[in-house]
């Protein structure tokens, strides 16, 4: 562009450097900024906040404060929406105190919090389980004229959620809706994490039909937290009808819907249907995650296909494999070969397991002295314990657990010799 003559303009640098801020790219960016100022080609208010939101998002707060000086020092204002990136960076960090101190020090300089500002502070308070403070910002907030909006009541509706106060969060709803606000997905989505988590499906439910009704799409998420909780209250045929339906609403099904409805499947006896879930969900184009190949695992050794799982994970551990197995996908089979007493087998898995570079864990430790141990060999296992205790491979919760477990075994079959 310079070569032909064309001088790049603000506007010009401004793309650059906010296109190498998105890529992770900040110190070249603020080469760039550098190169401005030599160039005598001005940056703005514009080149700045973005400097100020990349470093801020990078946890450089201090630095993003000396971003702010040169610019004053430049003779360049700040605007609303430059000091909203420095609070909300501030909140996301934790300084939620040092936040208010920087809206203390603009208000004396003539600048007014907005009701984005406003819905920042209110959500880093209320993270912090500061609701005081939040209700005494929301009054403040109401005072100088600013009215709440959807992102404001979002914010409540999420922390009354986090906080297990469902029918708060309901009755914010009905708040907002009072107002003439119209809800969004942020105001929905909790509502329904929330309840199912409580176990109240049904009400869930009720409130996703509410949500659609007040022209509202849920996505594939809204839909995956019911059929999880369906598929755990083992109501798989509800779960199953509402899955059928997702390409009907336009939410096509993901790999944690299908994961949800394999493993409800097989849990309910209709394994054939379960592996059917598989195979549509490739023909679909759905590619499996990890969580679809535990679930497969862990289906398969509890129903005593051990060797079938240990196939499944060998596939994994090929290099063509896109899916490579974690400590839960050793932990599992571990656990299946201990169970059929196959401690020769799980021991070669563990060994199979750290020459593949995954590091076992307590679990996996527990689970092989457990297995150990009920295959008979009493005084090996205590061993075992004894030495991974000593190496804090496992902890002394665990271990006096395990000892407890072997005393009363040891109990057990001396009294089954005796008779």
């Amino acid at each position: 562009m310079k070569n032909k003559g064309f001088s790049p303009d603000i506007v010009t640098y401004n793309i650059l450097i906010g296109s190498l801020c998105s890529r992770g790219m900040l110190d070249s960016a603020l080469e760039f900024k550098n190169q401005l100022l030599k160039e005598n080609c001005k940056p703005t208010v514009v080149t700045y906040t973005i400097l100020i939101e990349a470093t801020l998002l990078q946890g450089g707060i201090d630095e993003a404060m000396k971003l702010l000086d040169e610019m004053l020092e430049i003779n360049l204002q700040p605007d609303m929406f430059t000091y909203n990136s420095i609070i909300r960076g501030m909140c996301r960090e934790g300084y939620v105190d040092r936040a208010f101190q920087i809206i203390s020090s603009i208000s004396s300089k003539g600048y007014a919090p907005d009701v984005i500002t406003y819905n920042i502070l209110l959500r880093g308070l209320l993270n912090q389980g500061k609701w005081e403070a939040g209700y005494e910002l929301m009054s403040d907030m109401v005072a100088r004229g600013c009215e709440a909006n959807v992102v404001t009541y979002s914010v409540l509706i999420s922390s009354v959620c986090r906080d297990g106060k469902v029918e708060e969060g309901v009755g914010l709803l009905k708040d907002m809706k009072k107002k003439g606000l119209k809800p969004d997905g942020y105001c929905y989505d909790p509502l329904i994490a929330a309840l199912c988590k409580e176990g109240r499906v049904d009400l869930a439910i009720e409130v996703l039909d509410v949500m659609i009704s007040d022209g509202c799409v849920p996505d594939i998420v809204n839909y995956n937290t019911i059929l999880a909780c369906l598929c755990k209250q083992k109501r798989a045929d509800e779960a199953l009808s509402i899955f059928e339906k997702l390409g009907e609403v336009g939410c096509s099904p993901n790999a944690s819907s299908y994961n949800s409805m394999f493993s409800a499947l097989w849990s309910t006896g209709h394994k054939v249907r379960a592996l059917g879930m598989i195979l549509e969900m490739l023909d679909k184009g759905v590619d499996p995650d990890g969580i679809t190949y535990n679930s497969l695992i862990s289906c398969l050794c509890r129903d005593g296909m051990v060797d079938e799982a240990i196939e499944l994970l060998v596939d994994m551990e090929m290099e063509s494999s896109e899916c490579k197995p974690s400590v839960v996908s050793y932990n599992i089979v571990l656990l299946g070969l201990c169970k059929v007493s196959r401690v020769s087998d799980a021991t070669e898995v563990l060994a199979a397991m750290v020459d593949k570079g995954c590091l076992p864990n307590e679990t996996t430790y527990t689970f092989l002295i457990e297995g150990i141990g009920f295959g008979g060999c009493l005084n090996d296992a205590r061993d075992l314990a004894t030495t991974l205790v000593n190496m804090d491979a496992i902890s002394e919760h665990s271990f006096e657990r395990l000892y407890k477990t072997f005393c009363k075994l040891d109990v057990y079959r001396q009294l089954n010799l005796s008779d």
